[in-house]
Protein backbone atom coordinates (compact mmCIF):
# COMPACT_ATOMS: atom_id res chain seq x y z
CA UNK A 1 0.00 0.00 0.00
CA UNK A 2 2.71 2.71 1.24
CA UNK A 3 4.58 1.50 -2.23
CA UNK A 4 1.69 2.66 -4.14
CA UNK A 5 0.61 6.15 -1.84
CA UNK A 6 4.29 7.44 -1.78
CA UNK A 7 4.55 8.13 -5.39
CA UNK A 8 1.24 9.77 -5.56
CA UNK A 9 1.95 11.92 -2.52
CA UNK A 10 5.31 12.88 -4.65
CA UNK A 11 3.57 14.08 -7.52
CA UNK A 12 0.82 15.64 -5.88
CA UNK A 13 3.18 17.33 -4.40
CA UNK A 14 5.60 18.51 -7.26
CA UNK A 15 2.26 19.82 -9.25
CA UNK A 16 1.38 21.96 -6.12
CA UNK A 17 4.76 23.17 -6.04
CA UNK A 18 4.64 23.71 -9.88
CA UNK A 19 1.58 25.45 -9.77
CA UNK A 20 3.05 27.50 -7.01
CA UNK A 21 5.47 28.75 -9.68
CA UNK A 22 3.05 29.89 -11.70
CA UNK A 23 1.42 31.71 -9.47
CA UNK A 24 4.34 33.29 -8.12
CA UNK A 25 5.30 33.97 -12.06
CA UNK A 26 2.23 35.29 -12.55
CA UNK A 27 2.14 37.55 -9.72
CA UNK A 28 5.61 39.11 -10.21
CA UNK A 29 4.66 39.58 -13.66
CA UNK A 30 1.34 41.51 -12.81
CA UNK A 31 3.67 43.57 -10.26
CA UNK A 32 6.14 44.48 -13.52
CA UNK A 33 3.23 45.64 -15.36
CA UNK A 34 1.71 47.58 -12.26
CA UNK A 35 5.04 50.17 -13.06
CA UNK A 36 4.51 50.08 -16.90
CA UNK A 37 2.48 52.90 -18.49
CA UNK A 38 0.42 52.39 -21.76
CA UNK A 39 0.43 55.62 -23.94
CA UNK A 40 -0.61 56.36 -28.00
CA UNK A 41 1.95 57.75 -29.97
CA UNK A 42 1.12 57.91 -33.77
CA UNK A 43 -0.89 56.97 -36.81
CA UNK A 44 1.20 56.37 -39.82
CA UNK A 45 0.52 55.25 -43.44
CA UNK A 46 2.42 52.53 -45.04
CA UNK A 47 0.91 51.76 -48.10
CA UNK A 48 -2.27 51.71 -50.53
CA UNK A 49 -3.61 48.66 -52.33
CA UNK A 50 -5.67 49.72 -55.45
CA UNK A 51 -8.89 47.36 -55.74
CA UNK A 52 -7.92 45.00 -58.56
CA UNK A 53 -11.46 44.85 -59.48
CA UNK A 54 -11.65 48.34 -59.83
CA UNK A 55 -11.92 48.90 -63.55
CA UNK A 56 -12.81 46.94 -66.23
CA UNK A 57 -10.02 46.68 -68.55
CA UNK A 58 -11.10 45.65 -71.92
CA UNK A 59 -8.41 45.00 -74.95
CA UNK A 60 -9.02 48.40 -76.47
CA UNK A 61 -8.62 50.37 -73.21
CA UNK A 62 -6.06 48.28 -71.38
CA UNK A 63 -3.70 48.08 -74.70
CA UNK A 64 -4.26 51.89 -75.32
CA UNK A 65 -1.98 55.04 -74.85
CA UNK A 66 -4.96 57.06 -73.90
CA UNK A 67 -5.84 57.05 -70.64
CA UNK A 68 -8.07 55.07 -69.20
CA UNK A 69 -11.99 56.66 -69.73
CA UNK A 70 -12.44 54.70 -65.93
CA UNK A 71 -9.30 56.35 -64.61
CA UNK A 72 -9.96 59.65 -65.37
CA UNK A 73 -13.61 59.48 -64.23
CA UNK A 74 -12.50 58.41 -60.94
CA UNK A 75 -9.86 60.76 -60.44
CA UNK A 76 -12.14 63.88 -61.22
CA UNK A 77 -14.75 62.22 -58.90
CA UNK A 78 -11.88 62.13 -56.33
CA UNK A 79 -11.11 65.71 -56.60
CA UNK A 80 -14.86 66.56 -56.57
CA UNK A 81 -15.06 64.81 -53.08
CA UNK A 82 -16.94 61.83 -54.61
CA UNK A 83 -16.17 58.11 -54.03
CA UNK A 84 -18.57 55.80 -55.62
CA UNK A 85 -16.78 52.46 -54.16
CA UNK A 86 -14.45 51.24 -52.51
CA UNK A 87 -11.17 51.70 -54.16
CA UNK A 88 -8.75 49.86 -52.06
CA UNK A 89 -6.98 49.55 -48.54
CA UNK A 90 -5.10 51.82 -46.93
CA UNK A 91 -2.66 50.31 -44.57
CA UNK A 92 -1.76 51.89 -41.27
CA UNK A 93 0.68 51.37 -38.68
CA UNK A 94 -0.05 52.40 -35.24
CA UNK A 95 2.23 53.01 -32.76
CA UNK A 96 1.99 52.80 -28.90
CA UNK A 97 4.30 53.38 -25.92
CA UNK A 98 5.04 51.20 -23.18
CA UNK A 99 7.27 52.79 -20.19
CA UNK A 100 8.39 50.01 -17.68
CA UNK A 101 9.34 51.78 -14.86
CA UNK A 102 10.52 48.00 -13.33
CA UNK A 103 14.14 46.65 -13.85
CA UNK A 104 12.57 43.64 -15.50
CA UNK A 105 10.89 42.83 -18.68
CA UNK A 106 8.04 41.14 -20.17
CA UNK A 107 6.91 39.74 -22.81
CA UNK A 108 3.92 40.78 -25.13
CA UNK A 109 2.25 37.21 -25.61
CA UNK A 110 -1.20 38.97 -27.33
CA UNK A 111 -2.68 42.07 -28.03
CA UNK A 112 -5.83 42.49 -28.49
CA UNK A 113 -7.40 46.09 -29.31
CA UNK A 114 -9.77 48.39 -31.68
CA UNK A 115 -9.25 51.63 -33.02
CA UNK A 116 -11.76 54.25 -33.08
CA UNK A 117 -11.34 57.07 -35.36
CA UNK A 118 -13.61 59.59 -33.45
CA UNK A 119 -17.59 57.89 -34.47
CA UNK A 120 -16.00 57.73 -38.53
CA UNK A 121 -14.40 54.21 -37.90
CA UNK A 122 -13.96 51.41 -35.91
CA UNK A 123 -10.90 49.24 -37.13
CA UNK A 124 -9.17 45.75 -35.16
CA UNK A 125 -5.39 46.48 -34.90
CA UNK A 126 -3.10 43.42 -34.94
CA UNK A 127 0.20 43.32 -33.30
CA UNK A 128 2.97 42.91 -35.63
CA UNK A 129 5.96 41.63 -34.48
CA UNK A 130 6.29 39.59 -30.63
CA UNK A 131 7.62 42.44 -28.54
CA UNK A 132 9.47 42.33 -25.17
CA UNK A 133 9.22 45.17 -22.61
CA UNK A 134 11.96 45.89 -21.49
CA UNK A 135 13.15 48.25 -18.77
CA UNK A 136 12.53 51.81 -20.17
CA UNK A 137 10.14 53.17 -23.55
CA UNK A 138 9.14 50.36 -25.92
CA UNK A 139 7.76 50.87 -28.90
CA UNK A 140 4.61 48.44 -29.78
CA UNK A 141 3.72 48.27 -33.47
CA UNK A 142 0.09 47.34 -34.50
CA UNK A 143 -1.34 47.48 -38.01
CA UNK A 144 -5.13 48.18 -39.27
CA UNK A 145 -6.43 48.43 -42.92
CA UNK A 146 -8.55 51.87 -43.83
CA UNK A 147 -11.51 50.99 -46.37
CA UNK A 148 -10.80 53.66 -49.03
CA UNK A 149 -14.12 54.35 -49.59
CA UNK A 150 -16.52 57.76 -48.98
CA UNK A 151 -15.22 57.78 -45.21
CA UNK A 152 -11.75 58.64 -46.28
CA UNK A 153 -13.34 62.66 -47.52
CA UNK A 154 -14.27 62.63 -43.96
CA UNK A 155 -10.51 61.93 -41.83
CA UNK A 156 -10.54 65.81 -41.85
CA UNK A 157 -13.54 66.04 -39.38
CA UNK A 158 -11.16 63.04 -36.74
CA UNK A 159 -10.44 65.24 -33.23
CA UNK A 160 -8.95 62.35 -31.86
CA UNK A 161 -8.51 58.71 -31.62
CA UNK A 162 -9.28 55.63 -29.51
CA UNK A 163 -7.68 52.36 -28.53
CA UNK A 164 -9.37 50.20 -26.58
CA UNK A 165 -8.39 46.39 -25.75
CA UNK A 166 -6.02 44.19 -23.58
CA UNK A 167 -2.20 43.53 -23.61
CA UNK A 168 -1.50 39.76 -22.59
CA UNK A 169 1.74 39.46 -21.26
CA UNK A 170 4.46 36.90 -19.35
CA UNK A 171 7.70 36.87 -17.25
CA UNK A 172 8.95 34.15 -20.50
CA UNK A 173 7.69 33.40 -24.01
CA UNK A 174 5.86 30.14 -22.81
CA UNK A 175 5.12 31.50 -19.34
CA UNK A 176 1.56 32.40 -17.13
CA UNK A 177 0.12 35.19 -18.91
CA UNK A 178 -1.21 38.35 -16.78
CA UNK A 179 -3.65 40.65 -18.72
CA UNK A 180 -4.38 44.35 -18.61
CA UNK A 181 -6.80 46.25 -20.01
CA UNK A 182 -6.46 49.67 -21.21
CA UNK A 183 -8.55 52.26 -22.89
CA UNK A 184 -6.35 55.35 -24.28
CA UNK A 185 -7.62 58.85 -25.86
CA UNK A 186 -5.46 60.58 -27.95
CA UNK A 187 -5.96 64.21 -29.22
CA UNK A 188 -5.03 64.73 -32.91
CA UNK A 189 -4.46 68.18 -34.47
CA UNK A 190 -6.05 69.52 -37.57
CA UNK A 191 -2.54 69.62 -39.25
CA UNK A 192 -1.82 65.74 -38.22
CA UNK A 193 -5.01 64.22 -39.53
CA UNK A 194 -4.38 66.77 -42.56
CA UNK A 195 -1.34 65.56 -43.26
CA UNK A 196 -2.62 61.46 -43.12
CA UNK A 197 -5.22 62.70 -45.73
CA UNK A 198 -3.21 64.12 -47.87
CA UNK A 199 -0.59 61.42 -47.86
CA UNK A 200 -3.45 59.25 -48.19
CA UNK A 201 -5.22 60.90 -51.65
CA UNK A 202 -1.89 61.11 -53.21
CA UNK A 203 -0.48 57.82 -52.70
CA UNK A 204 -3.81 56.50 -54.02
CA UNK A 205 -4.09 58.91 -57.10
CA UNK A 206 -0.25 57.81 -57.91
CA UNK A 207 -1.84 54.21 -57.70
CA UNK A 208 -4.48 54.35 -59.81
CA UNK A 209 -2.37 56.33 -62.31
CA UNK A 210 0.36 53.61 -61.93
CA UNK A 211 -2.23 51.06 -62.52
CA UNK A 212 -2.93 52.34 -65.51
CA UNK A 213 0.77 52.58 -66.48
CA UNK A 214 1.73 48.73 -65.48
CA UNK A 215 -1.37 47.63 -67.92
CA UNK A 216 0.05 49.32 -70.90
CA UNK A 217 3.39 48.82 -69.98
CA UNK A 218 4.11 45.70 -67.59
CA UNK A 219 6.27 45.22 -65.10
CA UNK A 220 9.18 42.79 -65.70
Amino acid sequence: MKWFTLPIFVLLFLAALLDGCATVRKIDAASILSKTKLEFSDLALDSVTINPDLFDLKANVKNSLLPNPQVVTMVQDLARGIIKKELGKAHLTATMVANNNSEDSLWVRKLDAMLSLDTLIDLPLVLKDSSVLAPGRNAIKLSTQFPLDQRMLSLATITKYRIKGAIHVALESDGPTVVLDFDIEHKITPEEIKALEDRARKTLLDGLVSDWVYSIFPKE
